[in-house]
């Protein structure tokens, strides 16, 4: 599937357009997910409601895989990038679902030997996943990290919220809102500050890794449902 084609996945199933802050914001997600927990590529797939699917429409960590993947369909239920989309709760383990056409590659498995999937949820809505994977032999995701991962998957789907709240306020579909609530102005804050942390440079980012990981130490961990 060309560049232009996978831009459209984002366009058409979250409102995020190419090379915007928020397409921006959403890799850097990514990249500083995987970075976190420990995982060689990470993916955002995005929810086709109509086929009753998740897409790949971006990957970090090898450009080649990128291109592999990209349009590629997991049904819901399917593996655990699947179930995680079905359940709405974060899974890890080794992947269960073969279907998946991996890169080509050389000294190491054709298919990842660990995979972390969290949900990305707007209210209750489903508008898709966020997965790390990893290729090293034995690996495996700790429960900290799927913890970390609901995280980044959380903040992920605010910026899809926030751009379609926007998007349907430009539009004249929505009102502007006469006064923000308490929870609105916190994600205006999430967004805000992902916006300027896109401009750092990996010192940056890596100190905002670290940070991450030290919330995570102290905080306590959120009751399974």
């Amino acid at each position: 599937m060309p560049p232009s084609q996978s831009d459209h996945l984002l366009s058409r199933f979250l409102g995020i357009l190419p090379s915007t802050p928020e397409e921006k914001i959403l890799r850097m997600l990514i990249e500083l997910g995987c970075e976190v927990v420990g995982g060689q590529e990470g993916s955002l797939l995005v929810y086709d409601r109509d086929a009753d699917v998740l897409r790949f429409a971006m990957t970090v960590g090898d450009p080649e895989s990128e291109k592999k993947l990209r349009g590629q369909a997991v049904p819901l239920g399917a593996g655990l990038t699947g179930l995680a989309a079905a359940t709405l709760e974060v899974q890890t383990g080794a992947p269960t679902f073969k279907d998946i056409e991996q890169k080509q590659r050389t000294g190491d498995a054709s298919t990842p030997d660990a995979v972390i999937a969290a949900p990305m949820v707007s209210g209750d809505e489903l508008v898709g996943v966020v997965t790390a994977v990893s290729f090293e032999n034995g690996k495996r995701f700790s429960s900290k990290d799927a913890r970390l991962y609901a995280g980044f998957a959380a903040i992920a789907a605010i910026v899809v919220d926030l751009r379609r709240r926007l998007s349907a306020y430009e539009s004249g579909a929505a009102a502007a809102p006469q006064e923000e609530n308490e929870r609105a102005r916190l994600e205006r804050r999430v967004l805000g500050s992902m916006q300027r942390l896109v401009a750092g440079d990996s010192a940056r980012l890596a100190a905002v890794a670290d940070l991450l990981t030290a919330i995570e130490n102290v905080a306590p961990p959120r009751p399974a449902r």
